[in-house]
């Protein structure tokens, strides 16, 4: 049997997952970002603690598997967008990772607000617009801020990039992770021109710009003998998180929805054209081939609320321990409301709070406004019909209560998977497709397994409806 061996590089944990080609887990392991966060300002991995961190996590499961890695026949990743790294004309890193979060850009200068009103900006690149947490905001700091850095620049790599660039000696980026910088034409799958000349980027600087499930060939034979996999282990890139995500969840039919609760909550939508006429929330970003695209809207309101809601309590209970105490609050948490914006401060995140109000309630009301979130999120998504039912992923889709509180609000059916790591899942099934020359309609409905499906509570659904701000 052959094994594929995939990497999530997500905010929150790094994820390295080892998969039998019937797309089931044998091995896992998370590990944290050693992220340093400064002032709450700057965000930044080091590169070398980059490398060091997934070489002990693969080490690690070639340890706990009989046999090791030898039959790892690909390897493939789900990334995050809007990290990246410098590096000099001998591929050392000049800056570490800097973060998606890092706000060292912000405000955003001028330029970047042009950037977003070059003609045809968003018909060309699907990004609403962007902010001070992209990319080309955080090269126009360092070029101002760091000239030495900058005169030394002979690559950007994102950190997915980065990682293909370690592993096979390609310097090749995924359109889908790429196209959220707002410099990608998303239709030609190339840099667009105009955007660069803008920004004043070399596009010699930039990688070459493939489609998800790519194959580029054999991984470098270091990488090889150092981790045990085979001489011919193939590299497949991978693409964003939350298309990942979304590939996992079998969403890979137009009109499928899938939503991502984690640390930002993002709802995707599969479909079989680019809408000019997409509300002004929603990215556009292409799919497999030219006649798949991905429609996603995303926002802060998610678990990272209840992550610091939780971490806030002196006991700092289980997340299980708090979704028990909010399932004995009524629909609607008597009246608590929540403040999104408050999330560093949860001291201040409940309003119309009284004496009657329990750890319980503050619980469930954070639980009902994430789905709150996802139903406006829906809203942005949905086109000239609500979806038949929703596939959930992420980590709070453990959470059966969370599950059954967003098929009330939705009034739709709510599907979670078996698999507990769907992002690493859709990864791998890039790469069997890659293999296989499979289309992925075939793989997914033949690897994804769905947990029974929650259906939405009429009279829970008609109190949640009647509740303000719910639209």
């Amino acid at each position: 049997m052959s094994h594929i061996l995939t990497f999530d590089l997500g905010t929150t944990y790094f994820k390295v997952c080892l998969f039998d080609d019937a797309g089931e887990i044998i091995a896992v392991r998370r590990a944290v970002p050693p992220t340093h966060i400064s002032d709450a300002e700057r965000h930044e991995l080091p590169v070398d603690r980059f490398r060091d961190v997934l070489n002990d996590a693969v080490l690690e499961i070639a340890d706990s598997v009989e046999g090791g890695l030898r039959h790892v026949v690909a390897i493939s990743f789900a990334t995050q967008a809007n990290s990246f790294t410098l590096l000099d004309e001998h591929d050392q890193p000049l800056t570490p990772f800097i973060l998606w979060p890092d706000n060292r850009a912000c405000p955003a200068e001028p330029v970047i607000e042009e950037l977003s009103n070059i003609d045809g900006f968003y018909q060309t690149t699907g990004i609403p617009g962007i902010s001070g947490q992209f990319l080309p905001a955080k090269l126009h700091w360092l070029k101002q801020h760091e000239p030495d850095i900058w005169s030394q620049t002979r690559r950007v790599c994102l950190i997915s990039d980065y990682l293909t660039l370690w592993l096979t000696g390609q310097h090749a980026t995924e359109a889908g992770t790429a196209g959220l910088t707002g410099l990608i034409d998303i239709h030609q799958i190339r840099w667009w021109p105009d955007a660069l000349k803008h920004m004043s980027i070399p596009e010699g600087w930039l990688p070459k710009v493939v489609r998800a499930g790519t194959d580029l060939g054999c991984i470098r034979e270091d990488i090889a003998t150092t981790w045990g996999l085979p001489a011919d282990c193939r590299f497949v890139v991978g693409c964003l998180d939350q298309y990942a995500g979304t590939i996992g969840a079998g969403n890979v039919t137009p009109g499928g929805v899938a939503e991502t609760t984690g640390t930002v909550l993002a709802t995707v939508r599969c479909a079989d054209h680019f809408d000019p006429n997409a509300s002004q929330d929603v990215f556009q970003g292409p799919g497999l081939d030219n006649h798949t695209w991905y429609q996603m809207v995303f926002g802060d309101t998610s678990a990272n609320l209840l992550e610091a809601f939780r971490n806030s309590l002196p006991d700092r209970p289980s997340y299980e321990a708090l979704c028990d105490l909010a399932s004995k609050v009524p629909q609607g948490s008597d009246g608590l409301h929540v403040d999104a914006s408050q999330v560093h401060h949860p001291e201040h995140m409940f309003l119309n709070q009284t004496g009657q109000h329990t750890t319980g309630h503050q619980a469930r009301a954070i639980l009902e406004a994430v789905a709150y979130a996802l139903n406006q999120q829906i809203n942005a998504l949905r086109g000239k019909a609500p979806p038949s039912r929703i596939r959930s992923v992420g980590g709070a889709a453990r959470s059966e209560l969370w599950l059954q509180i967003k098929a009330d609000v939705l009034g739709i059916p709510v599907q979670a998977m078996t698999c507990p790591e769907p992002t690493s899942l859709g990864a791998a099934i890039l790469a069997i497709c890659s293999l296989r020359n499979t289309p992925i309609t075939t793989l997914a409905s033949q690897l994804v397994q769905t947990r029974p499906t929650i259906y939405p509570d009429k009279e829970s659904h008609n109190i949640y409806t009647q509740r303000p701000g719910n639209d």
